[in-house]
């Protein structure tokens, strides 16, 4: 049988070891594992660096090319067509910019800027819109019958922007009422607007209404659909034409929305890309009330439009 001292000592083996242990794995043994996983870290965080680096040097040069390629054949393409552009919610400035910019350049006359509140598509605020759809309809003509609540707050937008008169200052008031504004006037095109370029946010941050309990849980506005396809029926009416730029990356997204509704509007994905904001030049000049979806994320059928 074991005695007395025999476990004494085997606790006392035990207790140094860990002692060893705690030491080592404190001081140098750790230092020697940190060091080695940082240089590792480090060496991958380069590579990944360079890899970035290179695909953005990449993609500024094929960008180059096609901005090139397309400002030979779309100058004056546009010539004299009167354009306004609104901007969705979270859409960038930058981004507006870069359309209107191509949108001179082949021609055409941007002569008015709106900007969309996120009151006009915010899912909790459908019940005003619906409710504030009312009395717009009484200061609005030649609205179809098929135009529900949310179409009809986007036929107010285009009809401040095409057309003028009293009845007209009266949609406009109402849809810029400080109190509760849908949408903001940057540049006022005095309803002399022909043609519409929509402009989307990049990605779209976005909860379809019947997805609110997670949400509500994720801080993510939750956005009404219904809002965006008012809005496709909308712009058609204008005079000319009219195009919509939204992402199209998800099922929830605007684009990707518009093109599983069959929303007879030309859709073009990719916000923030050259290649969207010159395939919205080129479908400009004979976007109609028919469905066409250009770039390269979901439900798209062609990369761009046909160059003139």
């Amino acid at each position: 049988m074991m005695n007395f001292r025999y476990h004494l000592v085997s606790l006392i083996a035990v207790f140094v070891a860990l002692s060893i242990g705690v030491i080592l794995g404190s001081g140098p043994l750790q230092s020697r594992i940190s060091g080695a996983l940082a240089d590792k870290n480090a060496a991958s965080s380069v590579a990944d660096a360079q890899a970035l680096a290179q695909a953005q040097a990449l993609a500024s040069a094929e960008a180059a090319g096609l901005d090139a390629i397309a400002s030979n054949k779309l100058d004056g393409t546009l010539s004299g067509m009167k354009v306004t552009t609104i901007g969705l919610p979270g859409a960038t400035a930058e981004d507006i910019t870069t359309v209107s910019d191509r949108l001179s350049a082949a021609g055409a006359e941007v002569i008015g800027h709106v900007s969309l509140t996120d009151n006009f598509d915010n899912a909790g605020m459908s019940q005003y819109r619906e409710t504030l759809s009312s009395p717009l309809s009484s200061h609005m003509s030649n609205l179809p019958s098929s135009a529900s609540g949310e179409a009809i707050i986007s036929f107010g937008i285009v009809a401040v922007l095409t057309t003028t008169g009293s009845e007209t200052d009266l949609v406009k008031e109402i849809l810029t009422d400080d109190s509760t504004p849908i949408m903001s006037i940057a540049t006022d095109p005095a309803g002399a607007t022909e043609a519409i370029v929509v402009v989307g946010p990049r990605a779209s941050a976005t909860v379809l209404a019947q997805n609110s309990a997670d949400s509500s849980q994720s801080g993510v506005v939750e956005r009404a659909p219904q809002a965006w396809l008012g809005l496709a029926q909308a712009v058609t009416s204008v005079p000319k034409s009219a195009v919509i730029v939204a992402d199209a990356s998800t099922d929830s997204s605007m684009g990707q929305v518009l093109r599983t509704q069959g929303a007879q509007v030309t859709s073009i994905d990719s916000p923030g890309t050259t290649l969207s904001a010159i395939s919205a030049v080129i479908s400009l000049k004979d976007a109609s009330a028919t469905a066409r979806a250009y770039g390269v994320q979901n439900g798209a059928t062609a990369v761009i439009p046909e160059l003139p």
